[in-house]
């Protein structure tokens, strides 16, 4: 080889780490797929936990992969797309999935690395819907006798504005009412230009969850309406106006907080306004898992079940139960909290608060098994005393910490 010829094919190389993929292939023909229609406050949940399920492997070492296969919409068009009479996925539809490490020939993915496409043989019902926030915000009743729905990480929602050019920090229970039920009408300073209010269409979690929190129905919102939360943090970032605020998923926020602010949330009945977080800077999630900060949802993860309630997709329910940090058989080859706290979402064992409708009084809550020492020890510093086996002289020793039970 000329050196020319050597100097190019290293140029080459380097233009291009990993192998790109030829063709969209058939979704059907991927290891295990299970078909999912979540929300987009979810996409970065199914990015790392996609991940880790093309990589899986059982415990004695074999390969066991399973390939998340998802779209991202609505939480009430989530609900449909599975809820008898049901709109299914349609055949053109192109889904994304994760790369596994064969798919991309070296170690070379982040979680930012963009996922891959493949194609529908056939309009389909999910395997998996999922919803952002009650169900029960979206529709009446109960689920349909077909659809089993369990309860998965809890998921905050934040108002935000631009980190650079806003001087607020907080707002309340009244001025979020006056701002986004009335507008310019609402004379609530900075947030009077009806056009740097960004809020999401109605079919969304963020929409209804901050609706239920602060009384305003969500078709009397004001502001411009966005279908996906990237339109929402880009509207923000490019705004030049201080009075510049919109509506986020805490997760999607947290990717953004160089240019994005939260503001501290004072609930009705409140004295004091909470971040989600114990400080504007912190991402322990403290004040949701203790009630001071009032506006986050459970997700609902739903699969389909036959007339004797077992489920019609196994893997799909072995998915769902990861998610919702049950003990799955056989078990996983990661550690599933540690995907979930790197997503901005509580796990339910982390929790001291619970609520039984969108919006609803808050009630005190004591987890099974709990897993805040964990948690803690992911997205902050744990006070808890290490142990083994038998060293806790008070609770439970759990992954290497003295659980309070």
């Amino acid at each position: 080889m000329t050196r020319l010829a050597l100097l190019i094919a290293i140029a080459a190389a380097i233009a291009v780490p990993h192998r790109a993929q030829a063709a969209d292939p058939a979704c059907s023909t991927l290891p295990n797929p299970v078909y999912l229609q979540v929300g987009d406050t979810q996409q970065n949940l199914m990015i790392r936990l996609g991940r880790a399920l093309r990589d899986n492997k059982l415990p004695n070492g074999d390969p066991n992969p399973i390939t998340l296969v998802f779209i991202t919409s609505g939480s009430c068009s989530n609900i449909a797309a599975i809820y008898p009479p049901t709109v299914p996925i349609k055949v053109t539809t192109t889904m994304k999935y994760i790369q596994s490490k064969a798919d991309l020939g070296d170690d070379m993915w982040t979680p930012t690395t963009p996922s891959l496409t493949c194609t529908l043989d056939a309009a389909r019902v999910p395997d998996i819907a999922n919803s952002a926030l009650f169900n029960s915000a979206c529709v009446d009743g109960a689920p349909p006798a077909t659809v089993h729905l369990t309860q998965g990480p809890t998921q905050a929602y934040v108002m935000a504005v631009p980190r650079a050019i806003s001087t607020q920090t907080a707002i309340t229970f009244e001025e979020a009412y006056f701002v986004f039920g009335f507008g310019t009408a609402g004379m609530i300073m900075p947030w009077i230009d009806e056009s740097q209010m960004y809020i999401r269409t109605l079919t969304k979690s963020t929409l209804l969850a901050w609706a239920a929190n602060i009384g305003v129905p969500g078709p009397r919102w004001k502001g411009q309406k966005f279908d996906g939360s990237p339109m929402v943090v880009g509207a923000l970032e490019a705004s030049t106006s201080p009075g510049a605020i919109g509506i986020l998923g805490a997760e999607v926020y947290d990717g953004d907080r160089t240019k994005l602010k939260a503001l501290a949330f004072r609930a009705k009945g409140q004295y004091a306004a909470y971040y989600p977080d114990t400080s504007e800077s912190a991402r322990d999630k403290k004040n949701v898992r203790d009630g001071h900060y009032t506006v986050w949802s459970p997700t609902i993860w739903m699969d389909t079940v036959d007339a004797g309630g077992l489920p019609v997709n196994p893997t799909a329910r072995y998915v769902i139960d990861l998610i919702a940090g049950k003990t799955v058989t056989p078990a996983q080859s990661f550690p599933m909290i540690d995907i979930v706290a790197a997503v901005g979402l509580v796990p339910i064992c982390a929790m001291r608060v619970n609520r039984t409708i969108e919006g609803g009084e808050l009630t005190p809550f004591s987890p099974p098994e709990s897993c805040t020492c964990k948690y803690e020890s992911l997205v902050d510093t744990s006070s808890c005393a290490k142990c083994d086996a038998t060293s806790c002289a008070t609770g439970v020793c759990r992954n290497g910490l003295c659980e309070d039970h």
